[in-house]
């Protein structure tokens, strides 16, 4: 598309825009050009002032008609750019996408905005693992989920590393997030589970007349009101993971 007719077509959109601003209010309702009184536009008299209204609601309509068919065909425009695009970039090896995706001028720009943002998400999450998790993780990793997808769509970077491949990376970030934090025994995940299955500190004191029948170690140290991430249980023993990460196994006693 030229740029001469690229600019008519955004010079129209915005007079139709403006019009429809100006004449129409709520969702179908128009004010009468005699009394002001919102009115249908599709009506041809005023209800209130019963003044013919039949040539000013017509023009609305065509107007607004003219607004759809605009909205589509520049739809239908971008979509076809956009098609385009992804052949020429299809095209190109993956290294020179990157390239010239950090050559764009804008980018360096958008850098300023959107890395110190992601550095600012990840040091709060690791921040949190040391002081709550649950719940607290959870919230946190949501709004600042929301936060980089906002970024991302306002940086436009899908336009540079194609859609598929931004799908792709997006999906997979998620998934090897939710294994490790899921299963992962280790104390960077916290334990972010959407399932009940942990249990509560209690008391810090039990007596104990017989070791579990195991090789694995025995927890001796847990705090009032600690939660525990049960792995498994045998008799009077569960087996847990404490919130600083070490595994072992606890009486029963000592949790509800």
């Amino acid at each position: 598309m030229s740029e001469k007719k690229s600019l008519a077509l955004d010079a129209e959109a915005k007079r139709l825009l403006d019009f429809k601003k100006q004449n129409l209010k709520k969702k179908d309702l128009t004010p009468c050009p005699q009394c002001a009184t919102l009115v249908n536009i599709n009506a041809n008299k005023c209800a209130h002032c019963t003044s013919d209204i039949g040539s000013h609601t017509r023009k609305i309509r065509e107007e607004l008609k003219k607004l759809d068919e605009l909205t589509y065909q520049l739809f239908e425009l971008h979509k076809r750019e956009m098609e385009l695009y992804q052949q020429e970039v299809g095209g190109k090896p993956f290294w020179l996408r990157i390239k010239d995706f950090f050559n764009e001028p804008q980018v360096l720009q958008d850098l300023k905005i959107v890395l110190p943002s992601l550095v600012s998400f990840f040091v709060l999450v690791l921040f949190l693992r040391g002081k709550a998790a649950g719940l607290v993780f959870w919230l946190v990793a949501l709004l600042g989920g929301f936060l980089i997808y906002f970024l991302f769509k306002k940086w436009n970077l899908k336009k540079y590393i194609t859609v598929d491949l931004y799908r792709t990376v997006l999906v997979f970030g998620l998934v090897i997030i939710l294994v490790s934090a899921l299963g992962s025994t280790t104390k960077f995940w916290p334990d972010i589970s959407f399932m009940k299955s942990g249990v509560e500190v209690q008391s810090t004191a039990a007596v104990v007349r017989q070791a579990p029948n195991t090789s694995s170690d025995i927890v001796t140290t847990v705090y009032q009101g600690e939660d525990l991430k049960v792995l498994g249980k045998r008799g009077a023993w569960y087996k847990v993971r404490t919130e600083s990460g070490k595994v072992g196994w606890l009486h029963s006693s000592v949790v509800k």
